[in-house]
């Protein structure tokens, strides 16, 4: 099978030729991504662009609250110390401004959201001023990246669901907090992003961008922070609807969340999710991968589950356990596509980071296959 093929039959809970490898994060079809990586990723690179299968994402872009609308923006970057800077947003909305502060890293790690657009009910008033115009991005790009990967792998379309973009208005402690006060807003909140998601990929799918789409921040609505009951009213509900949108135009659903699933996992069935990473096993999850393939296995492709922090601090030895583990526990009759449960974060890689890379592979290789 080509790395498409297999990919694709993974994700349909098929049976392809071996397990498939999604080395996430390690763009080797990027040129410009290869060469800003430090000399320290080569092996890396070299090992995923001969061996493994590629998951190319392409992301249409979303404007501003996935929304055309040209809005007066101002920024203004200080610094906070010698490994960090604060960037500071101002919008203009015909009701006032509306501000967030953003930290961005120096030396190349994750940057974090300090303070987020809405903190209070005027913030929300202000927000909700701002004219809706529908995103029509230029398509091309898609396609372009689908005849550099071309049977070398897949190309996803990435977006984040509804519940993240009410969590980046509102942050994680406001949103928790409304979902009890003031319910009927993030039921608002919701809606609206709903809709302009719906838009947005009803005009992708009018042009011909057909394949995998992927979404991610369902963790934000996930257990601890809100309930069962709140995760399948704003995100299964809302999520459904949009998925079963792309699978009448005979599109896959890619779902990426992190977290406790045990008293979700369900859900992602029900919302109509075809493949979902990564599946986190304690102590960072609650979900065994042998139990999420008993339970859902038979309706979903499982996408995962070697920790990122293992890969970066474990011992080799132990890797190659852990991937055996994984094949022994989900890959029996297919659907399931070993890969890490995030991407390399750091501007270098040590050498036992690379080992533990090179040795999930390897590993993965030697096991993986089906036969027959």
């Amino acid at each position: 099978m080509t790395s498409r093929q297999r990919l694709l039959t993974a994700i349909q809970r098929g049976k392809p030729d071996r397990v498939p490898i999604h080395v996430r994060g390690v763009r080797v079809w990027d040129e410009g991504w290869v060469r800003s990586r430090h000399t320290s990723y080569l092996p890396l690179i070299k090992a995923v662009r001969d061996r493994c299968d590629w998951v190319a994402g392409w992301s249409p872009g979303t404007g501003l609250f996935l929304s055309a609308t040209r809005l007066k923006v101002e920024s203004r970057t200080e610094s906070l110390d010698e490994r960090w800077d604060l960037r500071h947003t101002l919008i203009h909305t015909p009701k006032g401004p509306i501000t967030s502060i953003y930290q961005i890293s120096r030396i190349g790690m994750p940057g974090l959201r300090r303070k987020f657009w809405v903190e209070s009910e005027e913030d929300l008033e202000r927000f909700l001023s701002i004219p809706y115009e529908p995103l029509k991005p230029d398509v091309e790009g898609f396609f372009q990246l689908e005849r550099r990967i071309n049977e070398r792998g897949i190309v996803m379309v990435g977006f984040s669901d509804p519940i993240a973009y009410v969590h980046d208005l509102l942050g994680s402690e406001l949103l928790a907090l409304w979902s009890i006060e003031r319910r009927e807003v993030i039921r608002m909140l919701v809606r609206l992003f709903t809709d302009r998601l719906r838009q947005l990929i009803e005009y992708l799918l009018a042009r011909g961008v057909r394949g995998v789409y992927g979404f991610s921040g369902e963790e934000y609505a996930a257990p601890p922070l809100l309930s069962p009951r709140d995760f399948h009213e704003f995100v299964t509900q809302p999520e459904r609807e949009i998925f079963d949108l792309i699978h009448r135009h005979g599109c896959l659903v890619h779902v990426h969340c992190h977290g406790p699933m045990n008293a979700i996992l369900e859900d992602f069935v029900e919302m109509g999710a075809d493949c979902l990473h990564p599946i986190e096993a304690p102590p960072l999850g609650d979900m065994p991968l042998a139990e999420a393939k008993r339970r859902i296995g038979g309706q979903v492709c499982l996408e995962g589950n070697i920790q990122i922090g293992d890969i970066y601090a474990g011992e080799t030895e132990e890797i190659k356990a852990m991937v055996a583990r994984a094949i022994e526990d989900a890959a029996e009759g297919g659907g399931f596509i070993l890969c890490p449960t995030a991407s390399p974060h750091t501007p270098q890689l040590s050498p036992k980071t690379v080992a533990n890379y090179l040795a999930m592979i390897e590993t993965c290789l030697e096991l993986g296959h089906y036969g027959g």
